[in-house]
């Protein structure tokens, strides 16, 4: 690992704009002083796919970091985060270290099924379905009532200082913050909200997600929304089969493939490494809509 002034440099971050998985690192990094980069020419489905990628991160899974010397290669998004955080973020002890950790995995396990399968039909990333939607509304609602028990006594979720608890579960809510949970669901989850509030103002968060956009009023399915994504996925798929065959002839040519859209990974299961499509269908979706689930 290269150093200077005690600070990491050249560290590498492939991913996509807008990854909250990516987000855990990079928001970690600012905390920590380490300098990680993001890629400037990665293109999802095509970067991630090709023998360079894949012969460092053959999952061929995003986000995936590089280290400067190439030595350290990591993809799983919470062990990234860890790698380039801070001794205050990680946890002095280990009983804090654990804390953290159950927090991560607790983020992982009940608030992001529940999440995705909640906002993804608004999105219009797969098709409404009323019992699946409630069921999964309950289910975080649930979860976040217990979170904003714990957080009654508390500013942040392990120490008085924010650590990668806090980080995690944040990026975590980020997209039902913006899209499900309305002012109303708000009012009754107080600490819950003071607490994402708080992260979200952090300069060190705001560098890296922006301006974040809470949902004001309950979503309405829009079924046209849906039909738009599946339509512009066949018209893509079309495209896609017509140039590989025109372009037979030619070795090794580069494809032009669409942006990443939200959809992609949802579609291709037999691409996709995610866990959690070894469970039941009907209420966990693949969460891997910004990306391999990492």
């Amino acid at each position: 690992m290269v150093q200077i002034a005690n600070k990491i440099i050249n560290e590498v971050l492939y991913t996509y704009p807008e990854n909250f998985r990516a987000y855990k690192a990079l928001i970690a990094a600012k905390y920590s002083g380490a300098d990680v980069k993001v890629a400037p020419n990665f293109v999802f489905g095509e970067t991630n796919k090709s023998d360079g990628f894949l012969k460092k991160f053959p999952a061929g899974k995003v986000p995936a970091y590089e280290s400067a010397d190439g030595k350290v290669l990591l993809t799983e998004s919470n062990a990234i985060a860890y790698y380039v955080a801070n001794a205050t973020l990680r946890g002095s002890d280990v009983a804090t270290q654990a804390a953290i950790y159950q927090w991560a995995s607790w983020a992982d396990s009940e608030l992001l099924p529940a999440s995705c399968a909640w906002v993804f039909p608004y999105l219009g990333i797969m098709q409404f379905n009323k019992q699946n939607v409630e069921r999964a509304k309950n289910d975080l609602l649930a979860a976040l009532k217990v979170l904003d028990g714990h957080l009654l006594t508390r500013t942040f979720l392990v120490t008085e200082r924010i650590t990668l608890a806090d980080i995690i579960v944040f990026t975590t809510l980020i997209h039902a913050f913006q899209n499900v949970l309305d002012a109303s669901i708000r009012s009754s989850l107080v600490n819950v909200q003071r607490w994402f509030l708080t992260l979200a103002n952090q300069p060190q968060v705001a560098s890296v997600v922006g301006n974040i956009v809470l949902c004001e009023a309950p979503p309405t399915y829009d079924p046209k929304k849906y039909q738009d994504l599946n339509q512009s996925k066949k018209e893509g798929g079309k495209k896609d089969k017509k140039t590989e065959k025109k372009e037979q002839p030619k070795k090794k040519e580069k494809e032009e493939k669409p942006e990443p859209s939200l959809e992609d990974e949802i579609e291709k299961p037999k691409e996709s490494k995610d866990p959690f499509d070894s469970m039941p269908k009907g209420y966990v979706m693949r969460c891997t809509i910004f990306g391999h689930k990492s």
